[in-house]
C-alpha cells in the first residue's frame, strides 16, 4: 500500500471519530434537556387558592386562564344539578316537555334528605316550579322527582347523565345521583365541570335568570340562594354551589363585565365563607389579566402571587388549612381546626358564665340551678337519685350553697332554709366527682357531699346558735 493511501485512510478514520463524537456529545445534550424538561414539569405548582382543586376559564374560547390540581377527583356534591338541569333544558328544547307539565311527585322524592324544596308526595307541581327548586334552592328532592318525570325512573336518568357527560368530553366523571347526594364512585373533577359549566351556558344562557335569583319562595316557605357572590361581586348570576363532607364546599360561578365572561370552578373549600372569598378572588384576578392583556400585565397566576406577597386575601388564608387529599371521596368528614375548637370552647365557657351570672342575680333555688344544665352528666344523675330517694336528693343539693356562707353572714340568714340561699355557682353544682374518690380522715372537716348525705332530712328545723346571743349572755 502507498503512503498517499494510508494518509486517506487515517484521514477516514479521523473524520469517523469526530462524527462519533459528536453524536454522542448531541445525544448527551438531548438527554439533559429532557431530564431538564421533566424536573420542571413535575415540580409542584404554587397554590394561591384556598382549596383542594380551581380552574378558571374565559367562556369565549374556553381558554385555561389559572388551574390548581384541576384534574384531581372529587365528588360533586350539588353542583352535580347543573347536569341534571342540562338534561331539562335538552328535554324542553326538544319538545319533550314543557315549563307547564305538571311534574308527580312521589314518595321517593319527597323522602330525599338533605338541602329540600319542600315537595309532598302524590303533589303536582309545574316543571318550571321544580326547575327554580333545583337551581335556587338545590332542592335534592326536586332532582328526584324530574328525573323520575323524564326517565321514568332515576337509574334510567342517572345513565342519561353519563352519556352526556361523555358528550362533553368530561372524561373523569361519573355520575351516580341526580341530586349530588353521597355515593360511591360518584367523582369529578374541576377540569370536567368547567366544560360541563361552559357548554350548558352556551346551549342555555336564559338560565342565568334563574340561577340569578337570591331566593325562591315555594309552599309558603322561603329560600336563599346558597351562592353569597350574586349581588356581592359584580357581574357574578349564576351558577351553582355544592357540599358532602367527603369534597368540602364546591362552587362553579361565572360572571360578566363588559364583553368578557368568566367560568370559576373551586373545589374543597374548608368553609362556604372560604368558597366565597376565593371564588371571588379567582374572577377579580382573572378580569384584571383579561383587562391588561394589551399591557401584558402577566398571568392570571402573577396576579394571585402579587396579591398575596403584598398581604391581599391574607384573611382567607388564615380561615383554611392548604388542600389536603380526600382518598377516594366515597367517605370522611372535614377536620375542625384548632382555631374552630377554640372558638367553640369560649363560646361553650361564655355560655356557662353567662348562665351563673344570671343564677346569682335570679337567686334561684339550687335543685333548678341544676336541672338547667342538660348538658351536664350530673344534672341527669340528680334526676335519677331524686326519684329513687328524694328526701337524700334534696340535702345534698341543698346543702352546697350554705357551705359557702362567710363567717359575716347574718345568723338568722343561717336558719333559713338552705334552698333559699344562693347558689355558689352553677359550675360547682354541676361538676361531677371522680369515680373512686373516698375522703379520708383527716379531710372530714372539708365540705363534702357525702358528709352532708348523712344529716337530717329535717333541715329546716335547725337551728344555729347565733354567736350574738351568747356575747349577750356573758353580760352581768
Amino acid at each position: 500500500m502507498s503512503r498517499g493511501s494510508k494518509h486517506s485512510t487515517a484521514a477516514t478514520q479521523g473524520e469517523r471519530m469526530d462524527m462519533l463524537r459528536t453524536l454522542r456529545l448531541a445525544a448527551l445534550c438531548f438527554s439533559f434537556a429532557v431530564l431538564i424538561v421533566l424536573w420542571s414539569t413535575g415540580e409542584p405548582k404554587a397554590s394561591y387558592i384556598c382549596a383542594r382543586s380551581a380552574i378558571l376559564i374565559n367562556a369565549a374560547d374556553g381558554q385555561v386562564l389559572y388551574e390548581q390540581n384541576a384534574d384531581s377527583l372529587i365528588p360533586p356534591a350539588s353542583v352535580t344539578k347543573i347536569l341534571t338541569l342540562y338534561l331539562v333544558f335538552d328535554a324542553m328544547k326538544k319538545g319533550q316537555v314543557h315549563p307547564g307539565d305538571m311534574v308527580k311527585v312521589s314518595r321517593r322524592a319527597a323522602n330525599t334528605s338533605g338541602s329540600r324544596m319542600g315537595l309532598r308526595t302524590g303533589k303536582d307541581v309545574p316543571l318550571e316550579e321544580v326547575i327554580k327548586g333545583i337551581a335556587v334552592v338545590s332542592g335534592n328532592d326536586a332532582a328526584v322527582a324530574v328525573a323520575e318525570h323524564l326517565s321514568g325512573n332515576v337509574d334510567n336518568f342517572v345513565s342519561k347523565m353519563n352519556i352526556k357527560a361523555r358528550e362533553l368530553g368530561m372524561t373523569n366523571s361519573h355520575f351516580m345521583t341526580p341530586n349530588g347526594l353521597p355515593a360511591k364512585d360518584q367523582l369529578t373533577t374541576a377540569r370536567d365541570l368547567a366544560k360541563l359549566s361552559l357548554s350548558y351556558l352556551q346551549h342555555y344562557p336564559e338560565s342565568l335568570q334563574i340561577h340569578s335569583m337570591t331566593s325562591y319562595a315555594y309552599n309558603s316557605a322561603s329560600h336563599h340562594n346558597a351562592n353569597r357572590l350574586l349581588g356581592t361581586c359584580p357581574g357574578v348570576d349564576g351558577i351553582k354551589t355544592g357540599f358532602v363532607c367527603a369534597s368540602g364546599f364546591n362552587l362553579s360561578a361565572t360572571a360578566k363585565r363588559a364583553d368578557v365572561r368568566l367560568i370559576a370552578v373551586v373545589l374543597g373549600a374548608r368553609a362556604p365563607s372560604v368558597r366565597t372569598v376565593e371564588t371571588e378572588k379567582l374572577l377579580e384576578a382573572g378580569f384584571q389579566k383579561m383587562a391588561s392583556d394589551l399591557k401584558d400585565g402577566g398571568t392570571v397566576e402573577e396576579i394571585l402571587a402579587k396579591q398575596q406577597s403584598s398581604g391581599n386575601g391574607k384573611h382567607s388564608r388564615l380561615a383554611c388549612a392548604p388542600p389536603t387529599p380526600a382518598g377516594d371521596g366515597s367517605t370522611g368528614s372535614p377536620k375542625r381546626s384548632k382555631a374552630t375548637k377554640k372558638s367553640a370552647g369560649n363560646v361553650r365557657g361564655g355560655t356557662q358564665k353567662l348562665s351563673d351570672s344570671k343564677l346569682s342575680k335570679k337567686n334561684k333555688p339550687a335543685k333548678k340551678a341544676a336541672d338547667s344544665e342538660p348538658s351536664s352528666s350530673l344534672s341527669k344523675q340528680s334526676k335519677t337519685t331524686t326519684a329513687g330517694n328524694p328526701q337524700k336528693a334534696q340535702v345534698n343539693v341543698q346543702a352546697l350553697p350554705s357551705q359557702k356562707a362567710s363567717p359575716k353572714q347574718r345568723p338568722e340568714n343561717l336558719g333559713r332554709n338552705a334552698a333559699q340561699n344562693k347558689p355558689s355557682t352553677a359550675f360547682e353544682l354541676i361538676t361531677p366527682k371522680r369515680p373512686g374518690s373516698v375522703k379520708k380522715p383527716d379531710e372530714e372537716d372539708k365540705p363534702s357531699s357525702v358528709k352532708v348525705a348523712k344529716r337530717p332530712s329535717n333541715g329546716n328545723k335547725q337551728k344555729i346558735p347565733p354567736e350574738p346571743v351568747k356575747k349577750t349572755d356573758k353580760k352581768p
